[in-house]
């Protein structure tokens, strides 16, 4: 019995690392302009949440993602307001504004 609960012991304290590690990724932010990105390219650790404010005047944009291990895609917005993901998977996502898509793309690198 006293073995069960030392190796419960052993092994809880041996998941708090990794939770508090992909807890403690500071977040990000990136704006969304009138046809821009202002990051094109950006490294991240998992669990980092990005989230993309809007600064446009009366062009409607969203973010999109367009290939990477996981697919998110924000609703459209003009004008203001903003969206928010959290990156829980490793890999490159490529994104872009569907509405602008060969002027508004950012790749996001996550480790």
């Amino acid at each position: 019995m006293r073995k069960l609960i030392l190796i419960a012991v052993v092994a809880a304290f041996a998941a708090v690392p990794a939770v508090s590690a992909l807890a403690s990724s500071p977040p990000k932010k990136v704006t969304v302009g009138n046809n821009f990105f202002s990051s094109k390219n950006m490294t991240v650790n998992r669990g980092t949440e990005v989230t993309w404010v809007w600064h446009t005047f009366g062009l409607a944009h969203n973010v999109t993602v367009t290939s990477g291990p996981a697919k998110f895609h924000s609703r459209r917005l003009q004008a203001s307001g903003s969206f928010s993901h959290i990156f829980s998977k490793k890999g490159t996502y490529h994104l872009v504004c569907t509405l602008h898509p060969t002027q508004m793309k950012e790749t996001i690198v996550v480790r």
